[in-house]
C-alpha cells in the first residue's frame, strides 16, 4: 500500500489529484483535463480541484503551471493529466496564493461527472456571472482525441448564453447545409459525442443561424480543415453585444499547445450574402433543381430549391422570389426536379459565377436544351446573370426589358399612346438588355408613373408581335419585362412577355410575375 500526498508537490503536467487518498497501486488511473473560460462577463479566473465532497482544495492549478494571469474569456487550457476520479471546483482569482477565497463569492462547483480512467475532458465555463436567466457554470465535455489521418473531424459546443437553439452546417444562405442541428446552449450535438467526420475542407465556409431560420447569424470563412485535423468550434459571446459580439472560437485540438494553452482563434462576422432569385425561361426544358458549389472544389451538397421545401423545383416560366446565397465565386449545377442528389447533372455545369457582396440579380436559364431541327440556330441551354435594381425613385417606376426568347431576332418594346408607338427599349439581343441613352447601368428605364399597353415588335418593324394590354408602371415599382418562349419550329409555348414586380413580395418561394 502507498500513500500519496499533496506536501511539496507543484502541479504542472500532471496534477495528482486525489490528494491525501490511499492507493494500493503506485499510480493512479489518470485522465486528461483541459478548462475553456466562456463566460462573456466574468473576470479571468484559476481554478483549486478538491476530490468531491473533501473540501480539500489544491491548487491554484494553472498558477502552479505557470499560468499566473489565469485563464480570460476566449481561451482554452491544455490538456493536464489528473487522476481518475470525481472533483469539486473552486474559481479563485489568477493572483491568489491558494484556495481559501473563491473568486466574487462564487459557490464552489460540485455537480461535475466522474473522470474515468483514460477519459479526455473539457470543462467549461458557461453563462454569465450577471446571469439573467443563465448562470455561470460548469460544464463537462468529453472529448474524443481519435484522429482519422484521412478526415478532418469536427464538433460544436453551444456556449452562447441568451441564443436560442442554433444549426452549424456548410455554405450559407439558401445554400446551407446543415452538419448540427437544433443544438442547445450547454450542449454538444447528441450523436458521436458531438463530432461529425467529413472530407478535408479547404476554403469553406462555416454559418450559424438559430434553428428554423432562414439567414445566417454568423460566417467563418475561409475554414480550412486539413486531413487528420480534429476540431471544436464554440459558439460564444453574446447576440447584439458589442463588448463579446457572437463570435466563433475554434480550437485546433490536435495541434501542440502554445505554452498553457491549446491553440484557439476567434473567428467570424457577419455573413456577406448577395441576394439572388433563379428564373426558368428555357422554353423546352423540363422542371429543374440547381445546387452550387465554392469554384473548383466541386463540393455541390443539396438541391438548393428542395432544401426550401420546393421539391418539384422550378418550371417554365417560374421565377423564384430573392434567396441569400455566399459571396465568391460559385459553380452552378442544373440537374433535374427528380434528383434527390447533385450528382447528375442535367447540362454541362456553370463554372465561377460571381456573386459580390450586396449584388442583387436574377439568375435565369434561357435558350433551348433540344437544339434539333429547325431549333438548330436558336441560342442553346445557358444560365444568365442580370444585377438587378432594388428601388426607385421616390415617385418613380423602373421598367427592364430582358430578351429571353430563344427563336426570336432582336425586338423593339416601348409602349401605345395616342400618337403611336414610342419606343422604350430598341434593339434588344437575345440574353441582353438594352444599352441606348435613356437607359441606366443594368438596363432599366426610370419614368413617371403610367398605365398603357407595351407593345414588342421586331426591330425596326412597324408592326406590332405581341401586345400587353393595360400595363400599370406604378410609382415606386421595380419590375422586369422577359420575352419568353418562341423556340423556333415549335407551336409551344408561343411568344409571351413574362411581367415580374422585383421589389414586391411573392407569394410563398414565388416571385410576383404574372
Amino acid at each position: 500500500m502507498s500513500v500519496r500526498t499533496c506536501a511539496g508537490m507543484a502541479i504542472a503536467v500532471s496534477f495528482l489529484g486525489a490528494c491525501g487518498a490511499v492507493t494500493d497501486e503506485p499510480d493512479a488511473p489518470m485522465a486528461r483535463l483541459r478548462v475553456a473560460h466562456l463566460s462573456p462577463d466574468a473576470p479571468p479566473v484559476d481554478l483549486c480541484l478538491a476530490p468531491a465532497g473533501s473540501g480539500a482544495f489544491t491548487g491554484p492549478v494553472l498558477a502552479r503551471a505557470g499560468g499566473l494571469a489565469g485563464l480570460s474569456y476566449g481561451k482554452v487550457t491544455r490538456y493536464l493529466d489528473v487522476a481518475a476520479g470525481r472533483y469539486d471546483v473552486r474559481l479563485v482569482a489568477p493572483a491568489a496564493r491558494d484556495c481559501a477565497a473563491a473568486l466574487g463569492g462564487l459557490p464552489d462547483f460540485t455537480d461535475l461527472p466522474d473522470l474515468a480512467p483514460d477519459a479526455t475532458v473539457t470543462v467549461a465555463a458557461l453563462g454569465k456571472v450577471a446571469h439573467g436567466g443563465a448562470p455561470l457554470t460548469l460544464r463537462a465535455f468529453e472529448d474524443d482525441p481519435v484522429i482519422d489521418p484521412g478526415a478532418a473531424r469536427l464538433r460544436f459546443i453551444h456556449a452562447s448564453p441568451g441564443t436560442p437553439p442554433v444549426e452549424l452546417g456548410l455554405g450559407g444562405g439558401a445554400a446551407f447545409t446543415p452538419v448540427f442541428r437544433d443544438v442547445a446552449f450547454g450542449a454538444a450535438a447528441t450523436h458521436e459525442r458531438g463530432y461529425v467526420t467529413t472530407a478535408p475542407l479547404d476554403g469553406a465556409e462555416l454559418s450559424a443561424r438559430v434553428s428554423g431560420a432562414a439567414s445566417d447569424a454568423l460566417a467563418v470563412k475561409p475554414l480550412t480543415l486539413p486531413a487528420g485535423s480534429l476540431a471544436t468550434a464554440f459558439a460564444i459571446g453574446e447576440l447584439g453585444s458589442a463588448t463579446a459580439p457572437l463570435r466563433v472560437l475554434l480550437c485546433d485540438d490536435a495541434a501542440p499547445p502554445h505554452q498553457l494553452e491549446t491553440e484557439c482563434a476567434l473567428a467570424g462576422d457577419a455573413p456577406e450574402r448577395a441576394r439572388v432569385r433563379l428564373a426558368h425561361l428555357s422554353p423546352d426544358a423540363p422542371a429543374v433543381d440547381v445546387c452550387v458549389a465554392p469554384a473548383g472544389t466541386g463540393r455541390f451538397d443539396a438541391p438548393l430549391l428542395a432544401g426550401l421545401g420546393a421539391r418539384a423545383g422550378l418550371a417554365y416560366p417560374q421565377v423564384t422570389a430573392y434567396v441569400e446565397l455566399p459571396v465568391g465565386a460559385l459553380d452552378v449545377r442544373v440537374i433535374l426536379a427528380s434528383e434527390t442528389t447533385c450528382e447528375h447533372p442535367a447540362v454541362p455545369d456553370t463554372a465561377g459565377l460571381e456573386l459580390a457582396r450586396g449584388l442583387t440579380a436574377t439568375v435565369a436559364a434561357i435558350g433551348a436544351l433540344d437544339r434539333s431541327g429547325p431549333a438548330i440556330a436558336d441560342p442553346g441551354f445557358r444560365l444568365a446573370v442580370f444585377p438587378d435594381a432594388t428601388g426607385a425613385q421616390p415617385g418613380k417606376a423602373k421598367l427592364r426589358f430582358v430578351h429571353a426568347s430563344p427563336g426570336t431576332p432582336n425586338v423593339d418594346v416601348g409602349v401605345l399612346l395616342a400618337h403611336g408607338f414610342v419606343r422604350l427599349f430598341g434593339n434588344v439581343e437575345f440574353g441582353k438588355v438594352a444599352v441606348h441613352g435613356g437607359i441606366d447601368p443594368l438596363g432599366y428605364l426610370e419614368a413617371t408613373p403610367l398605365t398603357a399597353p407595351l407593345a414588342a415588335r421586331l426591330a425596326g418593324a412597324a408592326a406590332d408581335a405581341l401586345v400587353l394590354p393595360n400595363v400599370s408602371l406604378p410609382a415606386d415599382a421595380v419590375l422586369t419585362a422577359f420575352a419568353i418562349g418562341a423556340k423556333t419550329g415549335a407551336a409551344a409555348p408561343p411568344l409571351r412577355v413574362l411581367l415580374c414586380t422585383d421589389n414586391a413580395p411573392g407569394a410563398g418561394l414565388l416571385a410576383a410575375c404574372r
